[in-house]
């Protein structure tokens, strides 16, 4: 079926891919959603079946702790993970990193980046992470506050 609502697929190779903390807010601020890293998109096949590739990522254990190293810091505003929501996944002799982002409560909600809840706060629409608008931002926040 491809990327979705609810999917997000990321080549990784031996580092993080900086879209993987859009792909995390957008997902905590809409339904949810996984990310699995270590498989690359061929956009332009036309094929289903060879339009995903695994590619695998190099070291899992250090790009799980890499990710819960940043998740923690002052990249995000609030991590709504726990352990058991990354996990390793032996597949075809090698790794992939599959994360499963919960909606976030509304009470957390937004979930934004860098620092800047009006530009960093991200929504996921079809197969893509968009920036929340300034309304939508705020939208957020009063839904919020009146429950």
């Amino acid at each position: 079926m491809g990327e979705r609502l609810t999917l997000e697929c990321k080549k990784a190779g031996g580092q993080l891919p900086k879209s993987v903390w859009e792909t995390y807010s957008s997902f905590a601020n809409t339904i949810g959603g996984t990310i699995l890293l270590g498989i690359s998109e061929h956009l332009l096949e036309a094929e289903p079946e060879k339009r995903f590739e695994f590619t695998g990522v190099a070291n899992p254990q250090k790009m799980k702790k890499e990710f819960f190293d940043i998740l923690n810091s002052n990249k995000v505003n609030r991590n709504i993970l726990t352990d058991k929501d990354v996990e390793i996944i032996a597949y075809d002799g090698g790794s992939l990193l599959c994360i499963h982002v919960p909606q976030a409560d509304y009470r957390q909600r937004p979930i934004y980046i860098n620092g800047n809840m009006m530009n960093g706060s991200f929504k996921r629409n079809f197969e893509g992470d968009y920036h929340c608008t300034e309304d939508e931002v705020k939208a957020i926040m009063a839904f919020a506050m009146l429950l």
